[in-house]
């Protein structure tokens, strides 16, 4: 490695800390913008630029959207039943932990729009909520 490229990785480094300043959640378009700036503008390769994204993230302990994603998307299949259906009360459970997760720098309305999606992804299906009559009322009243 040559004195030019260990310049762009130092200053690469200070923009990404920069970025993450204040910050307890980096969602995956503004990790997508400085992983781009790392390559086009600092000559970083992806895998450098990174793991020096995600080593700041852990150092400062800042969540990553595609992190919380894939850990969320784990915590829902294991709650879903065979026939591949989430409870409403193990969905709240997945938004309470996506929360958790992003230091509470979502609304809890937010944080439900993106498990949401992450079912969704998943192929997985919301289970009717009820004691007489049961629907997925609960889950349509979710923007998404």
């Amino acid at each position: 490695m040559n004195a030019g490229d260990q310049d762009g990785r130092s200053r690469f480094g200070e923009l990404v800390k920069l970025q993450m300043q204040g910050r307890r959640f980096l969602d995956s378009n503004e990790e997508r913008r400085l992983l781009e700036e790392g390559l086009t503008r600092y000559g970083l390769r992806l895998e450098d630029a990174s793991g020096m994204l995600r080593a700041a993230a852990e150092q400062d302990e800042i969540a990553l959207e595609g992190e919380v994603g894939r850990s969320s998307g784990m915590l829902l299949r294991t709650m879903a039943d065979r026939r591949g259906r989430v409870a409403r009360q193990d969905f709240n459970k997945a938004v309470a932990f996506y929360r958790a997760r992003t230091g509470a720098g979502l609304s809890e309305a937010e944080a439900a729009r993106r498990v949401k999606r992450r079912m969704e992804e998943l192929e997985l299906a919301p289970k009717p909520h009820g004691r007489l009559i049961r629907t997925r009322r609960w889950w349509r009243a979710i923007d998404g």
